[in-house]
């Protein structure tokens, strides 16, 4: 059954959306992962509006009423949210730029489906120093749940300060909140100190180096790898950042033979900006654009992505360059406007599942159903959980590659399934074009 665009979605498809979720957990991502084990988010009526008054003890309770630990943070249509006290909750960056800025717009439409009072999303712009004091402010100001997206060396300095709020809760975005332990045997950037909801950045370094090596055999099939030069954009401070970085490397190497050609272009001296990624990897594809005339570049962020293709642009290489993100809203607002160059790919998740699945552990953490140590049980990995007997779980979300023809089907779809307003494009959508779950992978299991 297609439906044209989120304004012709009436109220006999919302309730075929709910069965059909209900019946669909499997099926393949793009990137080869499956889909998940926890029941889906109940989708809403047309209108947006609960069906259901407080009759249920808990959002996606088990059929005994008792908390489901999986899915509590699932936003439950049938759940009267307005019955729990109205919490104050706020989004702070450290950096800014499109990608956070299209986060803040998402939690603030999120936040009131929970009948919670949005405080406000502030940006450091780039000072860690600002970012704590915006945080104590915040604080003072009354805020009880924050989404935090700070550089990652800031969780260990955060924790500290939250000890003396415990009843403020948090929950983090982008990276994962690590405690910077460097132990033998501990993933990069040390123990988590919280839940994570994301992405695996090693697959992310390794599915933008894969699909650049596709686009190039594709492309030009008889340029030989030696007149290809790959850049991996980087932010080296960041452990999550640098996994992609890493990955790449390995990926490249093992698919081309040689890292001759593999350069790294780390933004930390110069910030993370368009500007600041510019001035890091104009240096270094000039002066070697007279030994290479193809370019690949994983663009790790939207904003490093924008400014790779910029530089390769100035220097006439776009026909025989090709550059990918991790994210989407750079390209989306480019390709919007019929602006097409060497930003070609961005791998993206459902922006809408992301926040949602925040937003509704930080809710669950406000309302003592559910700690950081007991949410999502079935997500805690074996060897990457957190230090003294916390087990803190990684909760995965599926992504999809896009491309200038693909990219305004998907975030159609993205307004089907989360009942938003945010898209307007002429394109037919299927609640079943997309899955936007994950189930376990395997290695969460040991071994």
């Amino acid at each position: 059954m297609k439906v044209r665009t989120k304004k012709m979605v009436t109220l006999l498809l919302a309730l075929v959306m709910v069965l059909t979720l209900a019946a669909c957990g499997g099926g393949a991502s793009t990137t080869g992962t499956t889909t998940t084990t926890s029941p889906p988010t109940t989708q809403a009526p047309s209108g947006g509006e609960s069906t259901a008054g407080g009759g249920k003890p808990y959002p996606n309770a088990n059929p005994d009423g008792t908390i489901n630990l999986d899915t509590i943070a699932d936003y439950d249509w049938d759940y009267d949210y307005s019955q729990n006290p109205r919490y104050k909750v706020a989004y702070l960056t450290t950096e800014g730029g499109p990608l956070y800025a299209q986060s803040a717009k998402d939690y603030e439409r999120i936040m009131s489906l929970y009948n919670c009072e949005w405080a406000g999303y502030l940006s450091a712009n780039g000072d860690s120093n600002m970012y704590l004091t915006n945080l104590q402010n915040m604080i003072d100001q009354g805020v009880n749940g924050f989404v935090l997206d700070p550089d990652a060396e800031l969780f260990v300095t955060i924790i500290n300060l939250l000890k003396d709020y415990p009843d403020v809760k948090w929950m983090s975005q982008m990276a994962p909140p690590r405690d910077g332990s460097k132990d033998a045997g501990l993933p990069i950037g040390g123990n988590l100190v919280n839940p994570y909801v994301g992405f695996d950045n090693a697959d992310s370094g390794i599915q933008q180096t894969l699909k650049l090596i596709e686009w190039k055999e594709e492309a030009y099939p008889d340029v030989p790898w030696e007149e290809v030069g790959f850049v991996a954009m980087a932010f080296s401070t960041s452990s999550a950042l640098q996994e992609r970085v890493i990955a790449a490397e390995q990926t490249w190497l093992e698919k081309t033979g040689s890292t001759d050609n593999f350069f790294v272009a780390d933004v930390v001296a110069n910030g993370m900006t368009i500007q600041g990624a510019i001035n890091t990897v104009n240096p270094i594809i000039s002066t070697n654009s007279g030994e290479y005339k193809h370019w690949l570049v994983m663009g790790l962020i939207d904003d490093f992505a924008t400014a790779a293709a910029s530089v390769i642009d100035q220097l006439g290489l776009s026909d025989t360059s090709c550059v990918t993100t991790f994210g989407g809203p750079s390209a989306y607002a480019q390709w919007d406007e019929g602006q097409q160059d060497s930003f070609r790919f961005a791998l993206a998740s459902v922006a809408s599942m992301y926040s949602g699945r925040v937003m509704g552990a930080l809710y669950a953490y406000l309302n003592d159903w559910a700690t950081p140590d007991t949410i999502w049980p079935s997500w805690i990995k074996w060897d990457d959980h957190g230090a003294d007997g916390h087990n803190f779980a990684q909760l995965r979300l599926p992504v999809y590659w896009l491309t200038y023809d693909t990219y305004q089907h998907f975030l159609e779809w993205t307004d089907l399934y989360s009942n938003a307003n945010e898209y307007d494009y002429d394109v037919e959508v299927d609640i079943n074009d997309y899955e936007p779950f994950m189930e376990v992978p395997a290695e969460y299991k040991a071994p």
